[in-house]
């Protein structure tokens, strides 16, 4: 079966924006093909899913890719003339049903060339299409949002890759549990999102009478381990930032500059991960990034970052002078996901893995947690450390009567005050 995790189709066209589908056959399939004369056939099955959306487009994606994976799994088991794909039946939204000529109606009693084919069955994905999305949108007059869709189809395409496209009665407690034991992906919280997503899939199956029982209720890592795992983040001392930063000086781009963005802004890798040089203005007469263009996680975020002088000496201002629009052009969005810095992500991680040792308290995020706790040990106010980090305002008065947000000579002032004396040491303009 085909890998459901990657995204089946390519980028949007140049021309006109338009997805399209694109999966190659594997060898042994491609020459069985060619060697029975069977028409048109290429290694690459690829045609245009006619839709700039790209929501509708992974779903027509996705059951393309479904059904070349039944095509690949009838010709291995030898199969001559396996039944072409029709790029029509996934230009459109929908469960489809191929047109494959008009069937007679036998007898009750049985009697006929044959038996009337059986329905097909109903698995998670056509129970997550053609139950749980009627009925959600019924119920709150709205489709789910589309984080929430795509976290759905990877949880189910997680499922299937693992224990097959089950119909959905055949699915059994313990072939969920299976499922959840074998289940390493992310942090604990992603794991428990996703199996609480195929629970909600099934409780919309149980909601119309296809099973009895939701086989995912209750599985998956409780509240007080998800807490725990949260609360197990750590920070950086300056001997582990020294170590760290060490080796990502030896690099270039987005790896030598995101972790100085992020220890002196104390701003979230996504953020930073996505800048463009517009957004480095002058306002006030301090040199800021402003981030009310930019994709973040909730209004709070957008904001004025002063620039902290470690990075004006750092040369922060020449890489953008030299950046004709975004400052790391070699990070990729990844639609599926909505973020810009996954792949980022997991690079730093390793870096500090490999410099630091293997600690799950100690990832890319803590440069956010040390940024703050470098400011409240220096006697930074909480208002001005919020108004950095776009964390939400402790209370009215401060969200309505300081405004510390426009502020931007008080909150220069105060990011400056952050010392990090190992960047003198191991940073330079030079290596920059």
């Amino acid at each position: 079966m085909p890998r459901f995790g990657l995204v089946p189709f390519t980028k949007q066209d140049v021309k006109g924006g338009i997805f399209r589908f694109r999966l190659q056959l594997p060898d042994d399939v491609f020459e069985r093909l060619a060697e029975t004369g069977t028409a048109g056939v290429r290694r690459t099955v690829t045609f245009s899913l006619r839709t700039r959306d790209p929501m509708a487009a992974r779903s027509r994606a996705l059951r393309a890719a479904a059904d070349v994976g039944d095509m690949i799994s009838a010709v291995r088991s030898g199969a001559t003339s396996p039944r072409r794909l029709d790029p029509a039946v996934y230009q459109r939204d929908g469960i489809v049903v191929p047109n494959v000529g008009s069937r007679k109606q036998l007898p009750s009693n049985g009697a006929g060339a044959g038996a009337v084919k059986p329905k097909k069955a109903m698995t998670l994905r056509r129970v997550y299409e053609e139950v749980y999305l009627p009925r959600r949108e019924d119920r709150k007059g709205a489709p789910p949002r589309r984080r929430a869709r795509l976290d759905m189809e990877k949880a189910i395409a997680l499922f299937v890759a693992s224990a097959g496209d089950l119909a959905i009665t055949s699915i059994s407690r313990k072939e969920a549990e299976k499922f959840v034991r074998g289940l390493e992906i992310g942090s604990i919280g992603t794991k428990k999102k996703l199996v609480i997503a195929l629970s909600t899939v099934c409780n919309a199956a149980v909601a119309a009478d296809l099973i009895p029982a939701n086989p995912f209720r209750g599985l998956g890592p409780d509240r007080s381990a998800i807490a725990a795992a949260r609360r197990s983040y750590s920070r950086f001392d300056h001997d582990q930032l020294a170590r760290f930063f060490a080796r990502t000086e030896r690099e270039d781009g987005a790896v030598l500059w995101l972790p100085r963005l992020l220890l002196l802004t104390g701003a979230r890798l996504e953020e930073m991960a996505q800048l463009r040089s517009e957004w480095f203005v002058r306002r006030d007469g301090v040199e800021v990034i402003d981030l009310h263009n930019a994709q973040v996680k909730s209004a709070h975020n957008r904001r004025y970052i002063p620039l902290h002088r470690d990075l004006l000496d750092l040369g922060i201002l020449d890489l953008v002078r030299r950046s004709p629009d975004r400052l790391f052009p070699e990070l990729r969005y990844r639609p599926s996901a909505e973020r810009w810095s996954g792949a980022i992500s997991m690079k730093l991680n390793r870096e500090i893995d490999a410099a630091l040792g293997r600690d799950r308290r100690l990832t890319v995020h803590s440069l956010r947690k040390t940024f703050e706790h470098a400011a409240y040990v220096l006697g930074v106010p909480k208002p001005s450390i919020n108004a950095i980090t776009g964390h939400k305002p402790g209370d009215v008065s401060e969200e309505h009567y300081l405004m510390l947000k426009d502020d931007l000579p008080l909150l220069k002032k105060h990011i400056d005050q952050i010392d990090f004396p190992f960047l003198k040491q191991v940073c330079s303009p030079i290596a920059a």
